[in-house]
């Protein structure tokens, strides 16, 4: 279940989805270590990959 695991669990899951967005043309602009990942989209459109506590 989604946000129902360790920080380590969720962090694992953040990193997994920012690499599949890279790999379908996305780009990471920051990384703040077990928080969440800044990316940006191939336009240039900046978002955040995270995942919510419990």
């Amino acid at each position: 279940m989604p946000g129902h695991s360790s920080p380590s669990e969720r962090w694992a899951r953040i990193k997994a989805e920012s690499g599949r967005l890279v790999a379908a043309g996305g780009s990471v602009l920051e990384e703040f270590d077990g928080h969440h990942v800044v990316m940006a989209d191939p336009e240039g459109n900046e978002f955040c990959v995270a995942a919510g506590p419990a």
